[in-house]
């Protein structure tokens, strides 16, 4: 992948709000690589007992199964709804790796059971200067840049507590002082979403004059990140 933007929003201090976009660049490649990131169980240190660890692998494992499953109907760089969130999910993670260095949190359906009714969110990661916890959430739509999904889903989930709700399954990875401070309702979200030719200064002009942005400005940190699919 390739980042070919990066703007630091600094208007709405005091919350620290960035916006990425991001080039997969050669779809097959990318899903590929997705994949060698995703079948990298190395994470499942993190936990101390053996018994813990045979069961999130046996969890992790199905899961890898059922995504590839999903790339492989991809052909001709066409990506399914389903395997482009998690696309976006996975692109976004890494971006907040790999350009801010924040922590290496397995994507959440690797670690989480499926739940029934809307799962919750898609993707965590760790401020490790601040110990603020990032929810990240991923939309794709074929049609349209999908933020105007992915940023009222988030709205939604936290209305319904399921960041809150993410706390358990994140201690193997977080510090404890990030998730008490994330439940005590001070934390960051990102809204990842698939993107078309839409220029980057017409997104977050569209973005930031939503509701649902202006809400978000309350906590910590919000990071956007556009994949041009």
């Amino acid at each position: 992948m390739r980042i070919t933007d990066h703007k630091v929003l600094t208007e709405f201090f005091p919350a620290k709000v960035q916006f990425f976009r991001i080039d997969p660049e050669d779809i097959s490649a990318t899903l590929s690589d997705i994949l060698r990131t995703l079948m990298d169980l190395s994470w499942l240190s993190k936990f101390d007992q053996d018994f813990e660890q045979k069961a999130f692998s046996s969890r992790a494992k199905k899961t890898i199964d059922d995504i590839k499953e999903k790339f492989d109907k991809c052909v001709d760089d066409c990506i399914s709804k389903d395997a482009g969130e998690y696309v976006v999910s996975e692109l976004a993670r890494e971006t907040m790796i790999s350009e801010l260095d924040y922590l290496d949190i397995p994507l959440d359906e690797l670690v989480g059971k499926k739940r029934s009714g809307n799962p919750g969110f898609d993707f965590h990661s760790q401020n490790k200067i601040t110990d603020t916890v990032i929810f990240g959430e991923a939309k794709y739509v074929a049609t349209t840049t999908a933020y105007s999904s992915a940023l009222p889903q988030i709205v939604d989930f936290i209305k319904d507590g399921k960041d809150v709700e993410d706390l358990p399954e994140l201690k193997p990875f977080c510090t404890t002082s990030a998730l008490q401070r994330a439940a005590d309702g001070r934390k960051g979200f990102s809204a990842a979403f698939s993107a078309k030719t839409t220029s980057t200064d017409k997104i977050i002009a569209n973005i930031t004059k939503r509701p649902d942005f202006q809400s978000l400005l309350q906590y910590e940190e919000l990071i956007l990140v556009a994949v041009d699919l």
